[in-house]
């Protein structure tokens, strides 16, 4: 089922636009709060020393990741002082219908979406190094340069999912890291802070 207007409407209060400057260059992309703070994709803050987030009332924090893995390509960012649920988390199925909540327009829109498969991705990481295995989503969806980050959510309003990139042989195909990852970045953290990584080319 789609995910009804309510309760999409309850969980874009829960995601964020984030952007800053990855030398000299402007980053942007969305994340969502979870229990342990801003969760995005890693390539998304790559080298940016001042990250700021924007959250539904066009309030800006700035933040600064507290864990980051760019072989899965997920960071969590420290959450800002704000009174805003987190959304919680769910394993994905295939099949399942729901929505991406993205940013990268400026503003906090809904991508319908379906969960075709899940798979295991061999990819490089974010700096296009190595061989490493996610745990990812195969999506029917169409997402946009800057959409990176966005959560996939399913009717409930749980994450499910974190989309990371789109085909570039297949209109409407996008691809999204399972929520299954997300412990990567959600334990061990450094609540004083880590390094965002250096700048992607």
């Amino acid at each position: 089922m789609p995910v009804p207007d309510q309760v999409l409407n309850e969980a874009r209060n829960s995601v964020f636009i984030v952007e800053g400057l990855a030398c000299g260059k402007s980053s942007f992309g969305t994340g969502v709060l979870i229990e342990e703070g801003i969760l995005t994709n890693a390539h998304v803050i790559a080298g940016i020393e001042k990250i700021e987030v924007i959250d539904f009332n066009g309030n800006r924090s700035t933040t600064y990741p507290i864990k980051a893995d760019f072989e899965t390509d997920l960071a969590l960012l420290k959450s800002p002082d704000i009174t805003i649920t987190p959304l919680q988390v769910a394993e994905p199925k295939e099949n399942q219908r729901g929505s991406i909540l993205v940013g990268g327009q400026g503003f906090v829109e809904n991508i319908p979406v379906t969960v075709l498969r899940l798979l295991n991705i061999v990819i490089a990481d974010i700096y296009g190094e190595g061989k490493h295995t996610r745990s990812g989503l195969e999506l029917s969806a169409d997402v946009t340069a800057g959409d990176s980050g966005g959560p996939i959510i399913n009717a409930k309003g749980q994450v499910v999912g974190l989309i990371f990139s789109r085909s570039t042989i297949q209109n409407e195909i996008s691809y999204g890291i399972s929520s299954s990852e997300f412990v990567k970045v959600a334990e061990g953290y450094d609540l004083s802070g880590v390094s965002s990584g250096k700048c992607r080319d």
